[in-house]
């Protein structure tokens, strides 16, 4: 797929000027697809030679409307590499500063695999049960990773759960009516979240695209975590409520393996239909599933089932 810039000019050869002056001038570009494309945003995959790698390229411009924190994603890929065992991409290169080029860039070294949505409908029950089993260890030791406030990862203040998830809400929760439907939710729930006390690191990305696998001695095993671009200090069960949202990620290993690491507040239940209803009205899709799924779970909290997102 030929790779070209907003006004319509080709961006290969500046995608190879990049590439060289990140890795070396001997770099070549051997091979490129464009994985996901939006306004002044690109993932591009890229097989290289000299030296003879294969990896992932993001690039956001100015106008590109994913926030693409990309030197926080290459600080958080170096503290869980420091911290856990989760497999994550090695980061090659990354520059905010658009000194050198028209956009933001992050160069990581590809993850071969296969993602646990291409694999779930040939995986039979025990391979499932093992898949499950590895993410809850996974998903517990990113956990671990603790923060001394909620927010930001770097905060100016310190700020207590409710007004940061609310910030947050903010920031992603596009439409004005769907924010105040979730603003009324975290109103009408706040006592569930007063004893919030601990920020730990929190994907928010954690569906089945973003896990890979790879087979080895005649066993899935867990490969890499992606996409770290949306990561904060905020509070794990928001992963937890998102994981059991997602069909078929959880199940009772998934749930063993997460709390001989991490243990689970006994409130969850209770909150875990707030931090899904942030994920449906963050990603207001205009399916039929997403808008039934969404109604549930306003049902579920005692608020007007939508008809629609704006």
């Amino acid at each position: 797929m030929a790779l070209q810039t907003n006004d319509g000019g080709s961006i290969r050869q500046q995608l190879i000027s990049l590439l060289r002056s990140a890795l070396g001038a001997e770099t070549q570009l051997v091979a490129c697809r464009v994985d996901k494309q939006l306004d002044d945003y690109w993932v591009l995959f890229a097989r290289l030679s000299s030296p003879d790698v294969a990896v992932i390229v993001k690039l956001a411009g100015p106008q590109a409307p994913l926030a693409c924190p990309f030197e926080q994603t290459a600080s958080l890929h170096a503290l869980v590499k420091r911290h856990t065992s989760v497999p994550v991409a090695e980061i090659l290169a990354v520059d905010v500063s658009y000194r050198a080029w028209p956009w933001r860039y992050l160069i990581a070294r590809h993850i071969p695999g296969q993602t646990w949505a291409s694999l779930r409908e040939q995986w039979d029950n025990a391979a499932t049960v093992e898949a499950q089993r590895q993410l809850g260890e996974a998903a517990a030791q990113l956990h671990t990773i603790h923060f001394p406030a909620f927010g930001d990862l770097h905060p100016e203040k310190k700020i207590s759960w409710l007004p940061a998830l609310r910030e947050r809400a903010r920031q992603f929760i596009k439409g004005a009516r769907s924010r105040e439907l979730f603003f009324s939710a975290l109103d009408q729930q706040a006592r569930l979240f007063e004893d919030v006390q601990q920020p730990s690191l929190c994907h928010e990305d954690l569906h089945q695209y973003n896990i890979l696998f790879q087979p080895r001695q005649d066993r899935w095993q867990l490969a890499g975590i992606l996409d770290f671009d949306k990561a904060w200090a905020g509070h794990a069960e928001s992963d937890l409520a998102r994981l059991e949202f997602w069909h078929g990620m959880t199940g009772s290993e998934f749930w063993q393996a997460y709390r001989s690491i991490c243990p689970v507040d006994q409130r969850y239940t209770q909150r875990r239909a707030v931090y899904q209803l942030f994920w449906c009205l963050e990603y207001a899709e205009p399916s039929a599933e997403h808008l039934a799924d969404t109604q549930r779970v306003c049902g579920m909290l005692g608020l007007p089932k939508i008809e629609c997102f704006d």
